[in-house]
């Protein structure tokens, strides 16, 4: 049976306060692991040195925290290992690597990757291609540190290439590293709309390494049970498989930026009352 252990505290929607408060934060409710959002205003890697990680470091174990996915945001920021500009994806390419070294000294085994955003007027195979070449690049410095990679599909609106559980189990192939996994995010699933856990479980197999826990309408990253997904078919299929890595709470909606520890007790209270544990 799935842990309360193995549910981890995210930063995304704590970024009207400090990091200082939302360690202290997650400490409070009882959480043990966090999943760390690499960007401004908490830990934007330009503006840390390996020191200032290493400090870092402290402050998370002092609070008996581990870091178990350090996701760098790179959405809406000029990250894309798709991108048909080699010096762009070159660039990308040594975002990732950076991050990768930055998990090490966080003592963090899993980066989260992803593709970045895709032009509707480029080709295809071409994209993904490019995509291909980029990951194989970033394996090299993941295996070197000794980090998996999640790789997490977005939605359609962000790429028409890759956005599917088989698309994943595809990469990996073709990549062919040991570090490249997969991950499954259950409200972009739902926002696309052509997969369910189920089908990333079945193509995924032992390579579902990370999952993002988290309702949505669909849309929305909410708080399970505050939103229109099934999520207790969700924690029944990773039950069945024996799941043994961590639910990501990836919390986005503006809701919860005023009040978050609130949305993180009721998150927490949400899997307590299913798992029973408290």
């Amino acid at each position: 049976m799935i842990q309360l252990s193995q549910v981890a505290a995210a930063n995304y929607h704590y970024k009207r306060y400090s990091l200082d408060y939302f360690l202290d934060s997650v400490t409070r409710l009882g959480f043990l692991n966090i999943e760390l959002w690499a960007s401004g205003p908490h830990f934007h890697l330009d503006y840390f040195t390996p020191q200032d990680v290493k400090a870092l470091q402290h402050k998370i174990k002092e609070r008996g925290l581990k870091v178990i996915c350090l996701t760098p945001e790179q959405h809406v920021y000029p990250v894309s290992i798709s991108h048909p500009d080699p010096e762009y994806r070159k660039r990308s390419v040594a975002f990732f690597q950076r991050h990768i070294e930055a998990a090490a000294l966080l003592e963090c085994d899993k980066v989260l990757v992803t593709t970045g955003i895709a032009y509707l007027d480029a080709d295809e195979n071409e994209a993904w291609k490019w995509c291909q070449e980029s990951l194989s690049e970033i394996c090299k410095t993941a295996e070197k540190e000794g980090v998996l990679l999640p790789m997490e599909a977005f939605t359609f609106y962000s790429t028409h290439v890759f956005n599917r559980a088989a698309h994943i189990a595809e990469m990996i192939r073709e990549v062919g590293s040991p570090n490249l996994k997969g991950l499954a995010d259950t409200d972009v699933m739902a926002t696309t709309g052509k997969d369910t856990i189920h089908d990333f479980i079945r193509e995924l197999g032992d390579d579902l390494s990370h999952v993002h826990f988290v309702d949505g309408n669909p849309g929305g990253h909410l708080v399970p049970g505050e939103g229109k997904l099934d999520m207790d078919e969700v924690l029944k299929a990773l039950n069945e498989i024996d799941y043994k890595g961590y639910l990501g709470l990836e919390l986005l909606d503006r809701r919860y930026i005023l009040e978050p520890e609130i949305a993180m007790r009721d998150a927490r209270a949400w899997f307590a009352e299913r798992l029973g544990e408290h």
